[in-house]
């Protein structure tokens, strides 16, 4: 290993999870960022803004054309004659059980947006998308595009960058002796020569920007939406200094959990959100139009299995198809790809002992059709009120996305039973964003090759609560989607090598 990535002559900088000169220039270039947007706040939002136009205008198609790419190689590998083949020994077993494991893996790839964006997106894509004019004008079909869009937003492309990183980095870690990182899934691109020096150390400093990004991103968005349901229970006003306590708030707890280790903090917390997901999801289905929703949902499984390919490769040919592609699918790409350095890293770390076959299938499978059913129901729920009284749900969406699910909750029009509806949702946004801070900062402690010391944890998830704070601050959601959108172009070229590395290993498992 080089002395860039294992150097230790500071016991109190390692003790905090900077153990090395990478975590040292990592932590540098967080700090000019934060400090220098709190500073500049309107130029350092023009400057980001600006580089994601840049990206958009040139590289729209690389996003397009990776996601498509890692869903035909995932789908490729599950099938590969030595897809049976366990990641590790022979006779190793997995670590956890099923259910342990599917939590784990829902609440860190997924987090809290699943709960404001499944009653905002289906709404904001009916009022309108490239693809409207191919309804004709027919309600049905235009809400069943609607639901297309928002499930492939959060379907099979995401999972499968997810799964591709995995099971790189499980490969190479588990079966070839390599350590637990990132840039160890392009071992065979870089070989020995170089995975240990710059151009390997360069690859783990993008993954943990892509990290602390994403998860930044997916904190601050989260924040909104934890401001309106405090609102709608104890008249928090709905301001940026709220969210902003929200957000360090949150890391707080985030940081605690993560202390207790990932056994008992974020398995169980993993399993509880599992659960109280699955209540949440059967009150709608109870108290919401049930007919509509079943029909809705097998309309939605059908319209995305035709679909899904097609829609995936779509790319905008008009200025404003393109302004829309970078606010949705372009940015829902680059978020999926900030967070795969970290989730991939969790993915592997919880995997030992399972066959590639089986991450492949169920970790891309699984979640996407617990997507589809929650989709279904909560922006099935949200479709039919405003169906029945046009408004009801847009105009509180369009003024803030965050409101959506709050509005959704409310038009219910069960006092009572509304209040505990919204107590949960309040609960599940607190627990999914504790579930992915405990995820990012055991994973950031393996990208940096620190010890999972209390105080690093506590650092990092600090570090975490500062961008994210920053970002909202500088320019709220376009700034976030940008940072997004910025990280996610290098982790992209990133991508296409380690399919490229798996296929070239596929015959030596």
């Amino acid at each position: 290993m080089s002395d860039a990535a294992s150097s230790t002559s500071n016991p109190i900088l390692a003790r905090i999870g900077l153990p090395n000169t990478l975590s040292r220039i990592a932590v540098g270039l967080v700090g000019i960022f934060v400090v220098t947007s709190a500073v500049y706040v309107e130029p350092a939002n023009e400057v980001l803004l600006a580089t994601k136009n840049w990206v958009i205008q040139y590289f729209d198609w690389l996003f397009v054309a990776v996601a498509t790419l890692a869903v035909g190689a995932v789908l490729l590998l599950a099938i590969a004659p030595r897809a049976n083949v366990r990641l590790g020994p022979p006779d190793s077993k997995p670590e956890f059980g099923n259910l342990a494991w599917f939590a784990m893996l829902f609440s860190a790839g997924l987090a809290s947006g699943l709960l404001y964006w499944a009653t905002a997106e289906p709404i904001l894509h009916w009022q309108g998308n490239p693809f409207l004019d191919a309804a004709g004008g027919d309600d049905a079909m235009a809400i069943t595009t609607a639901m297309r869009i928002t499930v492939l937003h959060w379907g099979l492309h995401g999972w499968a960058f997810y799964v591709l990183a995995a099971l790189g980095i499980s490969i190479f870690s588990y079966r070839h002796g390599r350590p637990l990182t990132f840039r160890s899934a392009l071992f065979p691109v870089l070989g020995e020569k170089y995975i240990d020096r710059w151009p390997g150390l360069t690859i783990e400093l993008f993954a943990l920007l892509g990290t602390v990004c994403g998860v930044a991103t997916s904190i601050g968005l989260s924040a909104a939406s934890l401001n309106a349901t405090l609102h709608s229970l104890l008249d928090l006003e709905i301001h940026l200094s709220n969210q902003i306590l929200i957000i360090f708030g949150v890391c707080l707890l985030g940081t605690l959990s993560a202390m207790s280790g990932l056994a008992r903090g974020i398995r169980r917390l993993s399993e509880v959100n599992l659960w109280v997901s699955a209540s949440l999801l059967l009150a709608f289905v109870i108290l919401g139009p049930t007919a509509f929703l079943a029909g809705l949902f097998v309309d939605t499984v059908i319209d995305y299995a035709l679909q899904f390919i097609p829609t995936g490769i779509w790319l905008a040919k008009t200025p404003d198809q393109q302004d829309w592609q970078a606010s949705w699918t372009v940015f829902y790409w680059a978020w999926w790809l900030a967070w795969t350095p970290f989730v991939s890293l969790f993915i592997a770390r919880i995997s030992k002992g399972r066959t590639v076959r089986e991450v492949a299938i169920a970790v891309m499978l699984a979640p996407t059709l617990v997507v589809i059913v929650w989709m279904t129901v909560l922006g099935g729920t949200a479709v039919h009120q405003e169906l029945a009284s046009a408004g009801s749900v847009s105009v509180a969406v369009n003024q803030d996305y965050s409101l959506g699910i709050v509005a959704v909750i409310d038009n219910l029009g069960l006092p009572f039973l509304g209040a505990i509806l919204t107590i949960v949702a309040t609960f599940l946004l607190f627990t999914w964003l504790i579930t992915s801070l405990d995820s990012a900062t055991l994973v950031i402690c393996h990208l940096l090759g620190a010890q999972e010391t209390a105080p690093a944890k506590v650092f990092w998830g600090f570090a975490l609560a500062a961008v994210s704070a920053t970002l909202l601050a500088a320019g709220g959601l376009r700034a976030l989607q940008a940072a997004s959108i910025v990280i996610g172009l290098p982790l992209a070229a990133v991508m296409v090598l380690i399919g490229g590395g798996l296929f070239w290993n596929l015959r030596r498992l």
